[in-house]
């Protein structure tokens, strides 16, 4: 059974291996990208010390730079991926575009598109660049099988209750192999936990629904579509303003981190917003008529059951829910891959060159 799991798990590994080092890192870049960002882009996060304009101020003069652009979400000062700015996506055509406005003047500081750096990482790691190809569903069934290469390593590293410490321990040896084999054992140990939690949840990003289906759950849960359809008013639609300030009333101690606008244009404006511990950054969700100003629709953890999946999805996956320590762990983890392909590879090479070795030693011999 042994001989027959380390074939697997060397096979599985070799057909996509790459690919789980190229996400692993592309992932570990991705954990730290607001910060990174305002390092490589120090002007778009340009904050003018004054008042600061009103959102709806803020939006008309996007529009009026952007006329033929629909605006899909805004991100307040308070969203991470912001850094105190204004932050809109838009999107103008088939380009997506990122915003970035000076809160205390209204003005633009620049903007970022499909093109930038980060956006082609978000790429690869949630694709792999083949987006029009299914490249997301490519992504998933690679992270099942980083699932199951983890599930069949633990099976090859465990050794036993009474020996669970040598799982743990480097031996001393001048042999190039001992040294590679334990390195390999030490650190896939050690990061186990990591490993199973990130290639499952990543996975889960594109099948989750159609698992949860088969066990008859649901992996969302949505507030009903017949109640977030809003009443046209004569008088127009309110300003973006007055809505966050009716999603705050609603919702006293929650701070907004995010508008999505409603995709055909007459539909309900989502807001969310987060309370002092939230791993996900907007896990409540408040939807309003922009006419009335009206709550149609609320989620709240506090007090809708079954949001536990939906809230804790997003930060096992990126690691956003313990602050810096987290989110260094979690780079570290993205990198172990890289270790575990190259120690790997360097085994299967070893015994490889030996058992040619002995072919030869064997022919000599005869």
């Amino acid at each position: 059974m042994r001989k027959v799991i380390g074939k697997i798990h060397l096979w599985m590994s070799m057909l996509v291996g790459i690919f789980i080092v190229f996400i692993g890192i592309t992932g570990s870049l991705l954990v730290f990208e607001p910060e990174l960002n305002h390092m490589i882009h120090p002007n778009l996060y340009k904050v003018t010390e004054s008042k600061k304009v009103t959102y709806q101020q803020a939006l008309e003069n996007v529009s009026k730079s952007y006329p033929k652009g629909e605006v899909q979400r805004v991100y307040t000062p308070d969203h991470p991926d912001a850094k105190g700015v204004y932050l809109f996506r838009l999107n103008e055509g088939e380009k997506r575009q990122t915003i970035y406005v000076d809160p205390g003047t209204g003005k633009i500081n620049g903007t970022l598109g499909d093109k930038s750096f980060f956006n082609i990482i978000h790429s690869f790691h949630e694709s792999l660049l083949l987006k029009d190809f299914k490249g997301e569903e490519i992504v998933g069934i690679i992270g099942f099988l980083f699932f199951f290469i983890t599930v069949s390593g633990i099976y090859l590293w465990w050794p036993g209750i009474k020996k669970w410490t040598s799982g743990f321990r480097m031996r001393r040896s001048k042999n190039a192999y001992v040294k590679k084999y334990d390195l390999h054992k030490v650190i896939g140990g050690v990061s186990i936990p990591f490993l199973l939690i990130v290639s499952l949840t990543g996975a889960l990003f594109t099948y989750d629904k159609t698992i949860f289906g088969w066990f008859g759950g649901n992996a969302e849960v949505t507030v009903p579509e017949k109640s977030l359809i809003p009443k046209p008013l004569s008088t127009g639609k309110l300003p973006l303003d007055q809505l966050l300030s009716n999603a705050e009333k609603e919702v006293p101690k929650g701070t907004i981190t995010q508008v999505r606008m409603p995709e055909d244009k007459e539909g309900a404006v989502e807001i969310r917003l987060s309370r002092s511990y939230d791993p996900g950054n907007g896990n409540i969700k408040v939807w309003l008529d922009p006419y009335s100003g009206k709550i149609l629709g609320k989620l709240d953890p506090k007090i809708n059951s079954g949001l536990f999946y939906q809230i804790w999805h997003l930060p096992l996956h990126a690691g956003t829910f313990g602050g810096i320590f987290t989110k260094i762990l979690y780079v570290i983890g993205g990198l172990t891959p890289t270790i575990l392909m190259f120690t790997g590879i360097y085994m299967w090479w070893y015994k490889k060159k030996n058992k040619r070795k002995q072919k030869e030693r064997k022919v000599q011999a005869a």
